[in-house]
Parts: C-alpha cells; structure tokens; sequence
C-alpha cells in the first residue's frame, strides 16, 4: 500500500517526465526504468521544461542546418537518437565552439582524439568544425565506447570524462557494493583490502597502473550497478565515482532528450525541426589545391559569408595547396560543376616588407592584384610583416640572383632543402651567377 501511494505521490509531482516517451529514452541507452524517479533528474527535467524551454528551442533553430547532418548519420548507423543531445550539450550546435581545454567543433574533439578517429588537422584545415566528417568521427568514437563498456549511458558519460575515469568509477562502485553486502567483515576482508589498493594505486599512478585496474574491472563485470549508484555522493569524499561535470552532463543528455520527446514541448515549439527530414541543405564537392571561396561565392551568386559558415573546417578562404573539399548548397551542386572553370593553384606565403604596394607584389609573383585581394581579407593599407597568401599556378616561384648569393643562402631564405634548387633548376654544381633566374620551390 505503501509503495502505491509513493508512485501516485511521484506521478502527482512530475507526471510530466513519467511518460512512455522518458522511459524510452532511459532504456535507449541502456538505463533501469526507475531512474526516472531519479531527484537529480527529476530537478534537471523540471529546470529545463520550466525556465529554459525558449532558450532550447532558439538553439534548436540555431542549429536548422546541423540537425538534419546528425539526424542522417544516427539513422544510417542505427545508434539511438538521443545521442543527438550529445552534440547539443557539447556544442549548442556551433561549428566553431572552443572550450576551455582547447576542444573544438560541434562535438568538441580534442586534437589527440580527433586524430585518433581520422579527422585532419593541420595549418590549412581544421575537420572538428567539419559538421559531417566530425559527425562520423562521432559516431564511431560513440560505438567503440560502447562496444567498450557494453552500455550506451557509461558510453556516453565516457565521452565526456574519458574511459579511464568511468572504469575508475565503475570498479569503485561495485567494490563499495560488495563491502556494503559483506557488512562488518567488510573492514578486514583480504580481497576488498587488495581491491581499494589496485584503486588507490591507479588514482596516484594513472596510466601506469589503469592495466591492473581494468583486469579487476573485467574480473567485477558479475557485481551489477546501475546509473543511481555512480550518482551517489559520497559524504567526506573530495573524490566522488564521477566528476561533478560528468555528473551533471548525463542529466543535462537525459532531460534533453526527455524534453525533446516530451508532448508539451512539441506543442510549445510548434516546430518541425526535430522531426523534420534528414537531407542536408549541403553536399561535398572536391576542387583543385588552392581553390578561392571568394570565386566560387561570386560565381554562384551566393553571399560569401553563407559560403564560408558552410566551410568552417577550412582556415582560410581557400582550399589547401592539396586537392580537397568544399560544401555547397545542394540546389548550386550540379551547375556549379558543370559551368565553374577550375584553377588548379599553390600558395606562397608571402611577408610584406618596407615600401610594398600590392601592385609591386603582383608583379614580383606574376598574378593580378585582384587575384591577391581574393585570396586575403585586405583593408585599405598594407602591414609591414603583414602574411599575404600568393596564389601560383606552379610548386615554385622565380628568383633572380643578386650579388653575395649562394644556393645555402637562397635555401635558407626560402626555407627549403638547398639539393632541392639544384635538381629543380637542372644545375650542375651549385656556382651560379648573378642575374640568373632560379626557380625556387614552393614549400607547402
């Protein structure tokens, strides 16, 4: 009688989050349904739902052209939907979004990860502000946790606190579980005392010890735990199961995800965007190295500034001195592709030293003037030591010798392999004269 008039007493308070659309949510990743009387969960849902209902909904619209890219991708790999809400936490649906720690992009990849899952970064391109190749990389970081700890939600938390952290937290609960089953005995029993020095061991040694700790993770998958007890606190600890982050990023993910599926949040929103289609408003052209956006945005009759929001992954406002990729509105592919006459161009950095004018410079380089302004975002005055981006049709550019150089000389000032002048330019040995014309090769 008692446990009846409890569940009517929840149900009173938050009939608005025990519905099938929550429960859902809990088992999609792997969680008990009774953590839907969760308290911390409960106030989550009720802060959301409540006070940043119109705040949601803004990022939401925000992210119009995001969704449908993640949407796709989490149909097409058959993982649950709620991890969409993964990428909402991270990011709010912003490519160029930069934490604290220096993670970058919609699904806030640190650089070491981000290698790790195949996405490139280097001084021309940056893939964690690539909406769909970070979203692959994503996804499959999302799956080999998964397929790590077996469990979408330890997944999930793991993507937030790193795996080592969550086999910690883990190991910890189900040896506090056993301690708690052993009652008394538990204080002098050998394998609890060996179990909490191999813990102990990993939180002042890390890396060097997590072997041992992960053999006692896999020897302890018989003790079963759930979500509620990582959550506990630990009255007197300093060191909790989980950080205090990672804690509330899985509330944040669940009441997310529950708000999204929830009735009133649909009518309030009276929106389509969470269940609207899943084709992208955007599709991957390659173009040769060095291709303009400034001359595809006006080719295309499109702002330059909706072209470069599109292409954030690139650093600069053209394609790297490799063939590469850029997006383009879905309903611009075909013409695009048909009428657009292709350069294939490599850039020469170029520092503007006392008394250049862009004419001086485009004649020193061979190119027009227009085609520098295109390729650099220039005010009406040029800086000394100011970085110019020279496009070439050629790996090289031309140099005339001047009296007192050398081939080491010549190399050193362009920053290349002195051999390779000599082979570029066919040279015998390395005399040369003054007046001659080198080709100097481009480095990249």
């Amino acid at each position: 009688m008692k446990k009846i008039i409890l569940l009517f007493s929840f149900v009173f308070l938050f009939g608005d989050v025990i519905n099938q659309g929550s429960i859902q949510v809990l088992r999609s990743l792997d969680i008990n349904d009774n953590f839907i009387f969760n308290k911390l969960l409960q106030k989550k849902y009720k802060e959301f739902s409540k006070y940043k209902k119109r705040y949601f909904l803004n990022v939401l619209n925000n992210g119009i052209d995001i969704i449908p890219i993640i949407k796709s991708k989490i149909i097409k790999d058959k993982i649950p939907q709620e991890l969409l809400s993964v990428a909402m936490a991270e990011s709010y649906f912003t490519l160029n979004a930069k934490s604290d720690k220096h993670a970058i992009g919609l699904w806030q990849f640190m650089p070491a990860t981000a290698r790790r899952f195949g996405l490139r970064i280097d001084r021309y391109v940056d893939e964690r502000k690539d909406p769909v190749k970070s979203t692959e990389a994503a996804i499959e970081y999302l799956r080999y946790l998964h397929d790590f700890f077996g469990k979408w939600y330890l997944a999930v938390m793991a993507y937030n606190a790193g795996e080592a952290r969550v086999v910690e937290a883990v190991v910890r609960a189900k040896v506090d579980k056993l301690c708690s089953n052993l009652g008394k005995k538990c204080r002098h029993d050998p394998k609890i005392k060996e179990y909490r020095k191999i813990i102990r061991d990993y939180q002042r040694r890390g890396k060097r010890a997590f072997g041992r700790l992960y053999k006692l993770y896999k020897k302890l998958q018989y003790v079963h735990i759930g979500l509620n007890d990582l959550l506990k606190y630990q009255k007197g600890l300093k060191r909790q199961y989980l950080p205090k982050e990672t804690r509330e990023y899985i509330l944040k993910i669940l009441a997310l995800s529950m708000m999204f599926n929830s009735d009133d949040f649909i009518r309030y929103s009276n929106t389509y965007i969470l269940n609207s289609g899943v084709t992208p408003e955007y599709t991957k052209v390659y173009v040769p190295a060095g291709t303009s956006l400034y001359k595809v945005a006006t080719f295309l009759n499109i702002p330059y500034k909706e072209l470069r929001s599109y292409n954030q992954h690139l650093r600069y406002s053209f394609t790297p001195p490799y063939r590469y990729y850029i997006y383009l509105p879905y309903q611009k592919v075909a013409y695009f592709k048909n009428n657009f006459k292709f350069t294939k161009r490599f850039m020469y950095v170029y520092r503007v030293k006392k008394g250049d004018t862009l004419l001086k410079i485009a004649k020193k380089f061979g190119v027009s003037v227009r085609m520098i302004r295109d390729y650099n975002r220039l005010g009406k005055y040029l800086r000394i030591h100011q970085r110019l981006f020279i496009p070439l049709n050629y790996r090289y550019v031309k140099y005339r010798v001047k009296r007192g150089d050398s081939i080491l000389k010549i190399a050193r000032k362009f920053g290349v392999i002195p051999d390779k002048i000599i082979k570029i330019n066919h040279l015998r040995s390395s005399l040369i004269r003054v007046g001659q014309i080198l080709k100097i090769p481009q480095k990249l």
